[in-house]
């Protein structure tokens, strides 16, 4: 798929432009959703563009060739460096320090033998000690500041901004797309689409897979004037933008309780959907995974990496209390864990082999690990306005579903549709006594839930259809 492979196509009834930072062969959670939408956008008349990121620039994720068959055929995609004028500034640096060091040379090394000699000879007191080092410490804090207003606001990706706007206007100028979807996190994602929108004039539709300066995993230590900028850019955004779409119902009323009421019709709801393209796959894999004896541990699997404010203590103690009880439990973690850094030196020193970490699996591991597994869990200790893409993912497998999380858009969809157990995320007995809950069910093949209602109202054509609508809308 390239930028060129349309040019001598019949022109589309209509066309929409995004601006995905992350797309295939990178794979991140967030490329589902926009593949979704435009493999079935065809099927209502409309066809789908991108703006992605060269995948040589994906630092942070992996690349995935395969998933390269999942892109439309006759996509236009065109994929953009990124600019890195900080790393420049810092080698531009490093360099003119190497050069000060070799001109100086010995006289240097003699220096810095006259201060040790001198220093030895001066009062030991702490404060005239600390004194410099609060103001080193001081200024580095500033210039560390300054350095993520600049350089990393609203996100570190905000270097990809400037080739994407330049990028999405050649593709405006070409193929004269009726509609701009900005797709995010990374929310810089929204910069470039208002930039494309500022120069071309084309209507702008924000995407929010995730909360943007609502997002209640900003850290409270994050600088003042940053988490500032964040609420102005993403007014900005909004303000310019034709219409905003929120991945859940609860994110859009906050969005509707948090601007102008003249604003309220921009704001629509349109959930992440069930990935049609793993049914048949997931229909394979359990088809093929081996029956459950009546005497197995029961397995439980948290595809998902550990990181921020996700931790994986309080399952573990909730296993280890299982254990004490003699309970038979075996937990399997697909991905990275950030925390502890030495959970697996833990793990051993707490002699609990039932807890297998997996690390980073590809997507077709990770389905058949789920396939095989008991339970399926969810950990979202804090969000309470959106729900993890993995949960709808999850719902295919027709397995109960332990949510560790407090009340909140995640546990709104286990209420709504009866399919699995939620848990205190700060509470390893509740986690303990959900999971012998679960056992049991699994035991008595109890299991109950509305999983095909979940799946129907999560269906990705409906939400295509709904997408559709909402740019209908707009161009009219």
């Amino acid at each position: 798929m390239s930028e060129n492979q349309c040019d001598h196509k019949e022109p589309a009834v209509n066309r929409c432009l995004f601006v995905a930072h992350t797309f295939p062969p990178i794979a991140a959670v967030g490329i589902y959703r926009t593949l979704r939408f435009m493999h079935h956008l065809p099927a209502f008349g409309w066809e789908g563009m991108v703006v992605a990121m060269e995948p040589d620039a994906a630092n942070d994720h992996p690349v995935d060739h395969a998933l390269c068959s999942r892109i439309p055929a006759n996509a236009i995609v065109k994929r953009v460096g990124v600019w890195r004028p900080l790393d420049r500034f810092v080698e531009w640096l490093k360099a003119m320090r190497r050069s000060i060091r070799s001109a100086v040379g010995g006289d240097a090394v003699n220096n810095q033998q006259v201060t040790k000699s001198a220093t030895s000879h001066l009062a030991s007191d702490s404060e005239t000690r600390s004194a410099p080092r609060t103001a080193i410490a001081t200024i580095k804090d500033w210039l560390r500041s300054v350095r993520d207003v600049l350089f990393f606001t609203p996100d570190n990706c905000v270097n990809w901004v400037g080739p994407a706007v330049l990028a999405g206007c050649r593709l405006v100028r070409q193929h004269r797309p009726k509609v701009i979807i900005s797709s995010g996190p990374p929310h810089s994602a929204h910069l470039a689409g208002l930039g494309i929108h500022w120069l071309t004039r084309v209507p702008l539709i924000l995407d929010l897979r995730d909360p943007w300066a609502s997002d209640e995993w900003l850290g409270t230590e994050d600088y003042r004037i940053r988490m500032w900028m964040q609420k102005k850019i993403e007014r900005i955004c909004v303000r310019f933008a034709a219409s905003v779409i929120l991945n859940t119902e609860r994110l859009r009323q906050n969005f509707i309780d948090n601007y102008p009421r003249r604003w309220a019709h921009k704001f629509v709801a349109i959930p992440n959907g069930v990935d049609d393209q793993i049914i048949k796959p997931v229909a394979d894999y359990l088809s093929v995974a081996p029956p459950r004896r009546d005497d197995a541990a029961l397995t439980l699997c948290h595809p998902g990496s550990i990181y921020w404010h996700r931790s994986l203590m309080p399952m573990i103690e909730a296993i280890r209390h299982l254990k004490q009880s003699g309970a038979q439990i075996q937990f399997e973690q697909i991905g990275l864990v950030d925390h502890p850094p030495d959970l697996a030196e833990r793990l051993i020193k707490w002699e609990l082999p039932e807890v297998h970490l997996r690390g980073r699996l590809s997507h077709e591991e990770t389905l058949k690990q789920m396939a095989k597994s008991d339970v399926l869990v969810v950990i979202q200790p804090m969000s309470t306005l959106q729900v993890p893409a993995k949960l709808y993912e999850m719902l295919i497998f027709k397995k109960p579903i332990l949510v560790i999380t407090k009340d909140g858009a995640t546990a709104d969809v286990i209420k709504d549709f009866g399919i699995g157990f939620i848990a205190d995320p700060m509470d390893p007995l509740k986690i303990a006594d959900a999971i012998r809950s679960l056992d049991s069910q699994v035991k008595c093949r109890s299991i109950q839930g509305d999983w095909d209602r979940a799946i129907h109202a999560f269906d990705s054509q409906n939400l295509t259809s709904r997408l559709v609508n909402v740019m209908t809308k707009v161009t009219n």
